[in-house]
């Protein structure tokens, strides 16, 4: 018996597959629907880390359990301890404003928040139309004729010098 064939995949001729690679500016990768093209189904086996947590017959019932391992968010205390300079022994003042009264959007968040689109669109300021304002038109002139049907007297347009009529 003869060595595996080499597999003629379905393509465009050569001639054109050198200009369809100059027009790409690259070379053209086939989608894998040839036998040889096809990722293996063999799946590799995992390779985990060892860790204590490998033998769960040697760990009690009571170490085991997921609900002791999360633990509620500590809120840093706003504002308390002594001021700059002062006295740590003694307790500072209360001036009135209670710790439960203050109200904060949300947690303190340490620097500036990266944008990960790129966009801001909150930042976004509309255009400001700088163009002069137009002085509003002047009111129309009084009417001498009462009746409703009262055309208001036009002036004729004046015709240019060439365009005038008998010429």
């Amino acid at each position: 018996m003869s060595k595996n064939p080499k597999w003629e995949f379905r393509d465009v001729s050569l001639l054109l597959q050198i200009f369809r690679d100059f027009l790409l500016g690259r070379k053209h990768t086939l989608h894998p629907r040839f036998p040889l093209k096809v990722a293996s189904r063999s799946i590799p086996q995992p390779d985990i880390p060892r860790s204590p947590d490998i033998k769960y017959s040697n760990q009690y019932y009571y170490a085991r359990n997921a609900f002791d391992s999360v633990k509620p968010p500590v809120v840093a205390p706003i504002a308390e301890g002594p001021a700059a300079g002062g006295d740590p022994t003694v307790k500072p003042k209360v001036s009135g404003v209670r710790p439960d009264s203050v109200c904060l959007p949300g947690l303190p968040i340490p620097g500036t928040p990266w944008a990960w689109d790129g966009h801001r669109y909150f930042e976004c300021v509309p255009d400001v139309d700088r163009r002069p304002t137009c002085p509003p038109p002047p009111p129309p002139p009084p009417r001498e004729d009462d009746s409703p049907c009262a055309q208001p007297a036009v002036p004729p347009c004046p015709l240019s010098p060439d365009k005038k009529r008998g010429h």
